[in-house]
């Protein structure tokens, strides 16, 4: 044959282009158009060229699809007889080139069996009738004219081949880059525009055969694409090919998505690109099948050609099957009576091909053709999910021997990463669910990984083979022993590890793991990962940006795990570095690699719902006395404490007081911001303010009570010192000592009062205090009822103003029932000294009023409390009321563990009604 240069013709015979046909499948570069020496339009019976005449095939033309004829040895005329214009006398309107090259050819195809409507035809309709290259046409389908010389009928087959693959390389060549190649050869658009299926034998098998192929591994690069681009036909009926589908996933993104716009970190490189630009490929739809081990299949045994196979499924005598109970093994497919045609073990290293039979299995028969060097291995299945689910793990088994041997003992790298990307493409779009599935390509990615450590080019070669793997390690994780070679990349080069491709793995673990203590190297991987990103430039910003995508884009994060994780990790990195560090501190350059972690504490505050987690975690104090007299971490602990302090959830604020009272060790955030001994090492003014800010919150919520300043008593001289600084938490606590009088000696309560003088702040509560302590005197004097009721529609006003018109010491019995008083109403409450019945029957009364009339009512005999909001938080702080003799707490919110311990702790109760509750 001569190849002449572009724009020129190739000619070759009648014998050559079947030749040429089979081995350029794969060539979708150029458009191939097909000059016959014939005329299509003036004869409809026409003579077919003799098997020997040259035909001229363009390679370089348009894809007009015209039909032209020259002239030999110069006795006819060179002459177009088809132009792109032209159509055949009865072709109907509207054909594009395909269409009316097909209806050109109709006549010596299958002319009796091709139809056309007044419709728009579609190119599946037109060629449902085109015969396969592999495919012999019997003469019952076939039309020929009478006039037709019988020696040309091997020139009519090698036309019949000829135009077939003329038609789907076109199409192919066309549309290589659109999004649907093997769509268009097994779809169609109707009317309405939606996409139908449409079951032709001969494209599904194209399809079909094209992605067993690359399933087997047998299928260059450039077909593998092809495959890439079309979606899997049903499984029922063609299962498809766990080929390198590289269709995009969501779960994928990419370096500038997940780290914002830090240049350093997202630099570019060409694995990154190649990544990145592929997408995360994605299993096909359809089932999901269980890595087959053992299974009775019927087996037969043949050698002969493709064409046959329909003959042996349709028949029912002429092949014989035999039925045998199949195992899988690493190497081989093993049949438990080793008897027949399964005598000996098959291995997988000798199958050439293995597909699913759809074309040739019209009795659906559900069978698995398995292509041997000497013959071909048919395996029947009963139904098609067990042939689909057959078909998927020989397919697997027989790869992952395959990658194996490439990835363990081939020397080449480029070579290695090439099958390590293939093996990653076919993990992630096997239809296979098990859990060696998962764990197969995990441990040889470990084992790749895991060679020559010591070389002084393992970083770059791990940083290659991560990248490589980012697929794998996005959707099935990281654990053990490869966690620890991860981290091995983050800390050996921080600067140059591939963080995009390890970020969807260490998210992983934030969200999923549930103890650190089992997995010290995914912690270790995670801390090494965030080192990593404050090494860049950039690092606050990557740091903070790492901190958003952990939590996500919603007001609460999806992942309860995250926010534990993500603190413990802080947490341990802190306190490894700082447990041995010298006394006093010295700053040195080493803390920058830990002050990224300190950091994470303070962005996580910055989300409400992570918020108290954080709190909870920092309950007591976890951090070493290392850690708190460095400057830089206590100043980033302090934006800790202030969100914790400024935040109204209880949950939140109470975390920086004692969790248990007279602990020392480890101690409260109020211990170790004390200004007269701190731990925390920050400036004394700043730590002035940061004190009086948690008491502050403390006192506005829930900590105004006794027993909170009993408890803190010891840091009298941290509430004088903060009340120095003209602080009102620290003031307004002060003159709390003195009225509910908590500190009773002379000398303790002359310097409260000596300290509240100091400024003009605490000369203006000083005051107020002095008048509310002659009020009390009044109020407290003996005189007024001795039985007193409110009306229905009083307030906790009401009851201010009526304790504060004259004298009551005298009263013993108040009803509030059924007002609309509060908690707020408690503080009034407490001031009557005589106060031996209280009724409170279907009112607003909380757990913070009960607690406060449990410490300074000690002689309240019957307290009714039926119909209130009250819940055990209140009701535990009854059992300081060692005088209760009747108690009611019908219908609340009472629990049987509180009322069982309140029991206990109340000897002396003779009654109580505990009707509508858990404890009835």
């Amino acid at each position: 044959m001569n190849f002449a240069d572009s724009g020129a013709s190739v000619r070759f015979s009648g014998h050559e282009i079947k030749a040429y046909l089979f081995k350029n499948t794969n060539s979708a570069d150029a458009a191939i158009i097909i000059k016959v020496q014939m005329n299509f339009i003036n004869c409809r019976f026409f003579k077919m060229p003799s098997y020997n005449q040259e035909i001229n095939v363009d390679l370089n033309s348009n894809e007009n699809g015209a039909l032209k004829t020259d002239a030999k040895d110069g006795k006819i005329d060179e002459g177009r007889y088809m132009s792109t214009e032209q159509v055949p006398n009865n072709a109907p309107g509207g054909l594009n080139a395909d269409q009316r090259l097909a209806f050109a050819l109709r006549d010596f195809l299958s002319p009796s069996s091709t139809t056309l409507s007044d419709e728009e035809p579609s190119p599946s309709a037109l060629s449902q009738t085109l015969p396969f290259i592999d495919e012999q046409v019997d003469g019952e389908d076939a039309t020929h004219s009478e006039e037709e010389q019988p020696q040309n009928r091997d020139t009519e087959d090698v036309l019949n081949n000829a135009a077939c693959r003329l038609r789907r390389w076109r199409a192919a060549s066309r549309k290589l880059r659109r999004p649907r190649i093997i769509n268009n050869l097994c779809s169609k658009d109707d009317k309405d525009g939606n996409v139908s299926q449409v079951r032709s034998g001969g494209h599904t098998d194209l399809a079909d055969r094209l992605r067993s192929l690359a399933a087997a591994g047998s299928m260059s690069a450039s077909a593998g694409e092809l495959l890439s681009l079309a979606p899997p036909p049903p499984a029922a009926t063609a299962p498809p090919s766990p080929g390198c589908l590289l269709s995009p996933s969501l779960a994928d993104q990419s370096s500038a998505d997940y780290f914002g716009s830090s240049p350093e970190c997202c630099a570019d490189n060409a694995g990154l690109d190649s990544a990145n630009n592929a997408g995360t490929p994605a299993p096909p739809p359809g089932p999901r099948y269980k890595l087959a081990s053992e299974g009775s299949l019927r087996v037969c045994c043949f050698q002969h050609t493709r064409t046959v196979v329909d003959k042996i499924l349709a028949a029912k005598f002429l092949r014989r099957w035999e039925t045998h109970v199949l195992c899988l093994d690493e190497h081989h497919i093993i049949s438990k009576t080793p008897s027949g045609l399964l005598e000996n073990p098959l291995s997988y290293s000798c199958m050439q091909e293995v597909y699913c039979i759809s074309r040739w299995d019209p009795a659906r028969k559900y069978c698995l053709r398995i292509v041997m060097p000497h013959g071909s291995l048919l395996l029947q299945a009963n139904d098609a999910y067990t042939r689909d689910q057959w078909y998927h793990s020989i397919i697997w088994r027989r790869n992952m021997i395959r990658y194996r041997k490439f990835l363990t003992k081939t020397v080449r790298r480029e070579v290695v990463l090439k099958e390590l990307k293939n093996m990653v493409d076919f993990v992630m779009t096997t239809p296979l669910q098990d859990e060696s599935v998962t764990r197969a390509p995990l441990e040889l990615l470990t084992d790749l990984l895991s060679e020559n450590k010591e070389s002084s080019e393992w970083e770059e070669w791990a940083e290659q083979v991560t990248v490589a793997a980012a697929p794998l390690l996005a959707e099935r994780g990281a654990a053990g022993e490869l966690c620890a070679l991860l981290a091995r990349v983050c800390r050996r080069r921080p600067r140059a590890a591939p963080l995009p491709a390890l970020a969807p793995p260490v998210r992983r673990v934030l969200t999923r793991n549930v103890d650190f203590a089992k997995a010290p190297n995914a912690r270790r991987l995670v801390r090494d990962y965030i080192s990593a990103l404050s090494a860049h430039n950039s690092g606050a910003a990557l740091v903070r940006r790492f901190v958003e995508v952990t939590h996500g884009g919603r007001a609460a994060c999806p992942y309860p795990r995250a926010a534990p994780n993500l603190a413990a990790v802080a947490l341990a990195a802190l306190d490894d570095h700082f447990r041995d560090a010298a006394t006093p501190h010295v700053c040195d350059d080493n803390e920058d690699e830990v002050l990224c972690f300190a950091d994470i504490l303070a962005h996580m505050c910055e989300y409400s719902d992570w918020l108290c987690v954080v709190g909870a975690v920092l309950q007591p104090v976890p951090l070493c006395a290392g850690a708190l007299r460095c400057p830089r971490v206590a100043a980033r602990l302090a934006r800790v404490l202030r969100a914790l302090a400024a935040d109204s959830a209880c949950a939140a604020h109470a975390c920086v007081c004692p969790a248990r009272a007279l602990r020392r060790h480890p101690p409260s955030w109020l211990a170790a911001a004390a200004p007269s001994d701190p731990l925390l090492a920050l400036p004394h003014e700043e730590l002035c303010q940061l004190w009086g800010d948690m008491l502050g919150s403390l006192l506005n919520c829930c900590c105004k009570r006794k027993s909170f300043l009993q408890s803190m008593s010891k840091q009298l001289p941290d509430f004088v010192l903060v009340a120095l600084t003209s602080h009102p938490a620290a003031i307004e606590a002060l003159c709390l000592f003195l009225e509910w009088e908590v500190t009773t000696g002379e000398q303790t309560q002359l310097e409260i009062i000596a300290a509240l003088q100091g400024t003009e702040l605490g000369q203006k509560y000083y005051k107020d205090l002095c008048e509310r302590q002659q009020s009390l005197q009044r109020l407290q004097s003996e005189g007024g009822p001795r039985r007193l009721a409110l009306p229905v529609r009083a307030t906790d006003n009401d009851v201010a103003e009526l304790l504060a018109a004259g004298a009551l010491g005298n009263l013993e019995c108040l009803s509030l029932a059924f007002t609309s008083v509060t908690s707020a109403c408690a503080h009034h409450l407490i001031k009557l000294p005589s106060l031996r019945y209280l009724n409170l029957w279907a009112t607003k009364f909380g757990d913070s009023g009960v607690q406060l009339i449990a410490e300074h009512l000690p002689k309240l005999q019957v307290l009714n409390l039926c119909e209130t909001p009250v819940s055990d938080k209140g009701i535990e702080a009854l059992s300081g009321l060692s005088n209760l003799r009747r108690l009611n707490l019908n219908s609340t919110l009472l629990s049987a563990e509180a009322f069982s311990a309140l029991r206990q702790r109340l000897p002396q109760l003779q009654e109580y009604d505990v009707r509508y509750t858990e404890a009835w």
